[in-house]
């Protein structure tokens, strides 16, 4: 253990307790506690005491295990964060899906509109209509123009659509990761 061979240095070196607190700047309680496997020193500590020693560390770690941190479920957290992802959460995540879902088809509307015009005047169809002008009437330059626009900022404006949704799915994995590590900790 780690007092064990501190304890042994510290007399290998004919030091009392009272020596080494002074050389350090602690106590005598606290080299003691050390020797005594009450606490250990952190590792600076270690550091000036293989160095006091004119050990290494090496020599002071030989028999000690690393402690396994054991993980624990916190109930009142998780049935908290369980009837506050039902009420507030699934609801948020059901809005900003339909949201963005409705965005998308906006987007996908706008892209398509001049296609959809140009295949209703080249089939002359009278059931596919563009701002009340059916396919059979014709070109009719406004309409065209408004389309083009539409398209064009579509274009433009997807890149930002598709950032945000990214976003969105990034905040929610950092949220269901929150929630995951204050019940599971």
């Amino acid at each position: 253990m780690l007092g064990e061979n501190l304890q042994k240095a510290r007399l290998s070196k004919n030091l009392t307790q009272e020596e080494v607190a002074k050389e350090l700047y602690f106590s005598r309680q606290a080299i003691s506690r050390w020797e005594s496997n009450k606490t250990e020193p952190n590792l600076e500590t270690l550091i000036a005491l293989a160095e006091l020693y004119d050990s290494d560390l090496l020599a002071f770690a030989k028999g000690i295990e690393p402690q396994k941190r054991k993980k624990h479920i916190n109930l009142f957290a998780g049935f908290g964060l369980l009837f506050f992802n039902f009420v507030l959460g699934v609801w948020l995540i059901i809005a900003t899906a339909l949201i963005l879902l409705a965005f998308y088809a906006i987007v996908l509307a706008l892209f398509l509109a001049p296609f959809i015009m140009i295949f209703a005047v080249l089939t002359h169809n009278p059931h596919i209509t563009f701002g009340n002008v059916t396919g059979a009437t014709g070109f009719n330059w406004p309409y065209w123009v408004i389309a083009i626009i539409a398209c064009s900022l579509m274009v433009l404006v997807s890149p930002f659509i598709w950032r945000f949704t990214k976003l969105l799915y990034f905040w929610l994995l950092k949220y269901l990761k929150f929630n995951l590590k204050s019940v599971y900790n």
